[in-house]
């Protein structure tokens, strides 16, 4: 994620530009699933965090292909009217016996903010994650994730594009049907981005984001509640807000499809936005 916040005294375009075009990066896990669903099974001769019988893609430390389609639609907190509509395509995939998990996002964008004489539609930018799972243990009920993402900026315009080059390491730790089973899951998780390539004339990067994922399912894991605050820190423009996402979801009728939707709202002065609503369609193989 590339950030470079809107100023409330002395908003800019290029301001804007920066700050939106970071949205929809944040949330460090997505979607997890119930502990029943992570006893390893064996694939191609190694133990793959995989449970065959689980196609919800909700778990994120079992590695499958997996495919998304999502479309988030945001109300920004900018001067005057201002949204910006993000459709993203998601591939997941398993590599080195499973012992890894490959995740891409490709973004086409709708930027609109009126204040700024900004209105722009074009291909925004991308990202890739590396994601393992060193620490596995079902006795105790819990797992630990590590990974590194690189947000490239492929921008089909400079109002689409962070114009910087960033890596976010990251980490996350799981505890199973933590509270005697009152949840499924429970995980904290926290990353840390920072550009190490800026074109000219773009800002550095140096954020912190902080992650607290909370999941409920019913019915045999067919449908899941989550609920994700975060929060996030602008170590360079010495800002700070947060974000409230909640998420429905369940499964369809064939085996492995499922569709979700997920309300968001923003919190602090500094938010980027003040509501989103994404909703999405998996497929899991």
């Amino acid at each position: 994620m590339k950030i470079n916040l809107i100023k409330k005294a002395n908003l800019s375009r290029h301001a804007i530009i920066a700050a939106c075009c970071s949205l929809g990066t944040l949330p460090l896990v997505h979607a997890a699933a119930s502990p029943d669903a992570l006893v390893p099974i064996k694939a191609t001769g190694s133990d793959a965090l995989v449970d065959s019988s689980d196609k919800s893609g909700t778990n994120p430390v079992a590695f499958t292909f997996d495919a998304r389609v999502y479309n988030e639609y945001q109300w920004l907190n900018v001067p005057g009217d201002g949204s910006q509509n993000i459709t993203t395509f998601e591939f997941r995939a398993p590599f080195a016996d499973g012992k890894w998990q490959f995740r891409t996002r490709l973004r086409a964008t709708n930027l609109d903010v009126d204040s700024a004489g900004i209105s722009e539609f074009g291909f925004g930018d991308m990202d890739m994650r590396f994601l393992t799972v060193p620490y596995l243990n079902m006795q105790k009920k819990q797992a630990f994730a590590f990974g590194l993402e690189l947000f490239i900026p492929t921008g089909s315009n400079d109002a689409l594009s962070s114009n910087a080059f960033t890596l976010g390491p990251q980490a996350f730790y799981v505890f199973f049907a933590p509270f005697n089973g009152l949840v499924d899951l429970i995980a904290p998780g926290y990353q840390h981005q920072f550009s190490v390539y800026e074109e000219s004339g773009a800002n550095d990067v140096h954020l912190g984001l902080v992650d607290l994922f909370i999941l409920k399912t019913f019915n045999d894991k067919q449908q899941w509640f989550l609920i994700n605050p975060q929060a996030i820190i602008d170590f360079e423009n010495q800002k700070e807000w947060g974000q409230l996402d909640m998420e429905i979801g369940t499964m369809l009728k064939t085996q492995g499809h499922s569709i979700y939707a997920r309300p968001s709202v923003g919190i602090g002065s500094d938010r980027l936005y003040d509501y989103s609503l994404e909703m999405g369609y998996k497929i899991i193989w």
